[in-house]
């Protein structure tokens, strides 16, 4: 059997504040833009802690945007919401489109929602609220390719288990059911690898519908084992750290922003102690006659595991009924929903289905993830109404996303102020998250950060550490330094531009540079992905800056002029780069380079 035992919690802290971007290609006005943005960033001292987030229950003192707000035009906002929702910019006949003709948005905002792409914006905005998604090889993820899975990558064994319950919510969300299917739906998602694992019934190849094959009832994602080892439990805890993180991350309730005072005399190392304060005492009382009756139905699933010491599948004893109190000996109440009496993790998804905390809480979510905004600082005019349309459109998500991506205050640019060589603070600008810089320059350069350490390893790690992508992982890559979460340590993502997330744009640039103007060279213009103008010999500058100016639409979602002094300074860094090479390949690859990591591409 896996073991379990007390361990204590790893120390939670990270602090990430912004620094002014460097330019690379583009005017002053861009360096103004991204210095303004990073005074709406973290101030000194602050962190991203796995600590509660006090803004979760608290009040918020921002206002809807006033009217002098600069809109964006059709182009840039098109812009805006397709690297919002898809990670990509628009295809420039789009761009056309609604440059002709705005009207034209909101169609093509549908054909967005319907994407694949799509699909991983959901996962990653509920990774944030579920924070599932952690270091790979170690605990509490580091399962083991062996038996029937020797074959299976490790890297890839382990996203699939983590990402269990974030297929299952974006697999609501694509098959337009309604969200509250997240927490009622009779079905889990797996694979064959994740149903190996957890032993459940699974027919068919790739992500299925499938079922536990065991008594604990279906939930959704309250019936996932992985959600549940992701937040585990000691004995003295009993729950309660599960039931509060669901309560958090569905309810937007968190039980530990409670102001509230400990009596001093309490001995907080005496369980005995704490379990009479619990019950007695008025301070704790007052979040434990709540907390820990919700606690309560989670008590069939195993406190923890350590997946690296387990050599067989499926995992053993992954769910019990009635484990804690009748098998491990720790004294819980009665089942209670805030409460209301119930019983069964179907009886609790049916609960949270209907509490308006849920659709509210929903709202908020998607328009923080957006807006890249702290939840506290949603506007609550604005929530609430978001809340009513969504109850109103039988809780369709991509009815909630379009909502807030078609409003006004999505399309703010920047606010005017009497000095014109000044920015107002209160930029719209979004910074690329990590998937989406993975999803941008995979659609404009194919380039994948992909590294194979299939053959590094030690006796315990025969296959070695697998291939992760760099910008999907936090372990061995770059997720946390590009501004992301690693589920654990780093569990708020940082919409700022900063030294590290520099670095690894400015990396990543130079990299798919390289392997894009050699790809594209090598084939049929029809196949190419950039240089569609321009082979390896062309130096007529004519095609050069017709080139450049396609470029600058196709990485920008920016038109230029045949006198723009953009284009200008770009084919002028060209020139130098051919000047010194006397190599037109050279010079696209260092042209290339610069574009990739010029502010433009970290903003949208």
């Amino acid at each position: 059997m896996p073991r379990f035992s007390d361990l204590g919690r790893r120390p939670d802290a990270c602090s990430r504040c912004p620094s002014v971007p460097r330019r690379r290609v583009g005017s002053s006005a861009w360096i103004l833009l991204a210095a303004a943005v990073h005074l709406t960033g973290c101030t000194e001292g602050e962190s991203s802690t796995d600590a509660p987030d006090a803004g979760e229950s608290g009040t918020s003192d921002v206002e809807s945007p006033p009217s002098s707000a600069v809109a964006l035009d059709s182009i840039a906002h098109l812009s805006r919401v397709s690297t919002a929702l898809r990670g990509i910019r628009p295809a420039p006949a789009q761009l056309e489109a609604v440059r002709d003709n705005p009207d034209a948005i909101p169609d093509i905002v549908d054909q967005y929602l319907e994407s694949d792409a799509f699909g991983e914006t959901i996962r990653d905005l509920h990774n944030e609220t579920l924070l599932t998604r952690v270091d790979y090889l170690i605990y509490p993820a580091g399962f083991q390719p062996q038996a029937e899975l020797a074959d299976v990558d490790i890297y890839q064994l382990n996203r699939e288990v983590m990402d269990a319950p974030l297929r299952l919510i974006s697999h609501v969300v694509q098959n337009d059911r309604p969200y509250s299917e997240i927490v009622t739906a009779d079905y889990a998602l797996a694979t064959p690898a994740v149903a190996t694992v957890w032993g459940m019934l699974h027919t068919g190849s790739g992500w299925q519908e499938s079922r536990w094959n065991d008594l604990r009832g279906h939930a959704g994602i309250l019936s996932d084992s992985w959600l549940f080892q992701r937040h585990s439990s000691t004995l003295t805890n009993a729950n309660r750290g599960r039931a509060n993180a669901m309560s958090r991350a569905l309810l937007c309730h968190d039980f530990a922003s409670r102001d509230i005072e400990i009596e001093a005399s309490l001995d907080l190392a005496d369980p005995s102690a704490i379990a009479d304060a619990v019950a007695t005492d008025a301070a704790c009382a007052s979040c434990h006659q709540s907390l820990d009756p919700l606690a309560s139905f989670f008590r069939g699933f195993f406190p923890l595991y350590v997946p690296a010491e387990v050599t067989t599948w499926p995992m053993e004893l992954p769910y019990v009924p009635d484990l804690f109190p009748s098998f491990l000996g720790v004294p819980m109440r009665d089942a209670r929903y805030f409460g209301v009496a119930a019983d069964g993790l179907p009886a609790l998804g049916q609960l949270i289905a209907s509490d308006p905390r849920f659709t509210l809480c929903a709202a908020r979510r998607f328009y923080a993830y957006f807006h890249q905004i702290p939840l506290a600082d949603v506007p609550h005019d604005v929530a609430a109404t978001l809340q009513r349309s969504f109850i109103a459109s039988g809780l369709d998500a991509k009815a909630l996303t379009k909502a807030i991506v078609l409003a006004d205050d999505f399309r703010v640019s920047h606010f005017p102020t009497a000095d014109p060589e000044q920015l107002d603070e209160r930029l719209g600008l979004k910074k690329l998250r990590p998937l989406q810089m993975r999803q941008l320059f995979s659609d404009l350069t194919g380039f994948e950060w992909v590294t194979d350490l299939r053959h590094v390893g030690q006796p315990d790690l025969p296959q070695g550490l697998g291939r992760p992508n760099l910008l999907d992982d936090s372990f061995l890559g770059f997720q946390v330094l590009a501004g992301g979460v690693d589920g654990i340590f780093v569990t708020q993502p940082a919409h700022t531009y900063n030294a590290s997330s520099s670095l690894v744009l400015s990396t990543l640039a130079a990299f798919a540079a390289q392997h894009v103007v050699d790809t594209d060279l090598a084939v049929t213009p029809a196949q190419r992905r950039l240089l569609t103008l321009v082979e390896a010999d062309t130096t007529d500058e004519v095609m050069i800056l017709a080139q450049l100016d396609a470029l600058h639409l196709r990485l920008y979602a920016q038109p230029t002029t045949a006198d723009d002094p953009e284009l200008a300074q770009t084919i002028g860094l060209w020139r130098a780069a051919f000047q010194r090479s006397q190599d037109p390949v050279r010079a696209w690859k260092t042209t290339l380079t610069a574009m990739l990591q010029d502010v433009r591409i970290a903003y949208y």
